[in-house]
């Protein structure tokens, strides 16, 4: 029962980051609040998916359309690998409410600035 669980969740995660492009911002608080993770492991868990090819799948249809910037695309990732490696070291020596009230203001000011800037 729980694998049913599990894989409805990750449908509606999927559902969400082809709609919206972004991962993260679904993945973790579906950790956090359906499966009970503390934020670290939340956040090890969406990496992990991140790392696996899965992302290619909803990929597909902006291929399709010709929707990316491949030398944009591949120079963030090399920022993002670099930077990343700094960021979850660092992630690991902070307090846990800390981790929690940085990931909501980083999520409450890009989703108003997304709800402002229409």
């Amino acid at each position: 029962m729980i694998a049913v669980l599990q894989l409805l969740v990750g449908g509606i995660v999927g559902v969400l980051v082809g709609l919206t492009g972004t991962g993260g911002a679904f993945v973790i608080p579906a950790l956090i609040y359906f499966f009970r993770m503390d934020q670290l492991w939340a956040q090890g868990t969406a990496l992990l998916i991140s790392s696996l090819p899965i992302w290619v799948i909803p990929f597909i249809p902006y291929f399709r359309t010709r929707n990316f910037d491949l030398r944009l695309a591949f120079l963030l990732a090399v920022g993002i690998g670099v930077g990343g490696y700094f960021g979850a070291s660092w992630a690991q020596h902070l307090p846990m409410p800390v981790m929690r009230r940085l990931l909501g203001v980083v999520l409450i000011v890009i989703g108003a600035r997304f709800v402002f800037q229409l």
